[in-house]
């Protein structure tokens, strides 16, 4: 990542980041649900990455590859669940509606969908914006990783090596984003 592309990755990712902060403050009439045509329907966003990490207190960086998959339902009534789900070499861990110091914000507004979570300590966030097409049978998605400055170093626990590890770099390569009917944590 180009220094000057990262930084402006964590200027959209802070915006987020502040607007999901402010969301509480706004009046009831602001904030947008899920569309009805989206009540009983989930929506699955699935991207590789590629990181450049090191356990805490090992010398040697390492670039570690995986696919990271983010779940939302939207049940019948409305109310909105989600799942981050990663998956490396090392192993497989999921994150239900929550994960690290942070709680991911999840958004609509007409037929779009924005999340957001802080990714550890150190001033990392992951933002996910998916447009939704008109029928609601289908989206695209792009997401973005940020931090706080072009050479910041994020500590994030990492439950797949149950070892608090640092993250100088993250490389987000394709985006997929698909909708289907039900609920995709079987439930």
């Amino acid at each position: 990542m180009q220094p000057r592309q990262g930084f402006q990755n964590w200027t959209i990712a802070w915006r987020w980041i502040l607007a999901a902060a402010l969301a509480p403050l706004l009046p009831a009439t602001a904030k947008a649900g899920p569309p009805k045509e989206l009540f009983g329907k989930s929506v699955t966003v699935t991207w590789t990455e590629s990181r450049e990490q090191r356990p805490v207190g090992d010398p040697n960086w390492r670039t570690v590859n995986g696919t990271q998959t983010f779940d939302v339902y939207v049940s019948e009534t409305g109310r909105v669940f989600n799942r981050l789900t990663v998956q490396t070499s090392g192993g497989r861990a999921a994150f239900p509606g929550q994960v690290g110091e942070g709680k991911r914000s999840v958004n609509f507004g007409g037929h779009s969908l924005t999340a957001i979570w802080q990714i550890g300590k150190g001033g990392g966030a992951t933002l996910i914006n998916a447009d939704l097409d008109s029928s609601l049978s289908s989206c695209s998605a792009k997401v973005s990783v940020g931090r706080e400055s072009p050479g910041a170093i994020v500590r994030a626990y990492s439950p797949i090596i149950k070892h608090e590890n640092e993250v100088r770099s993250h490389q987000v390569g394709s985006v997929s984003c698909s909708i289907r009917s039900g609920n995709v944590f079987g439930q």
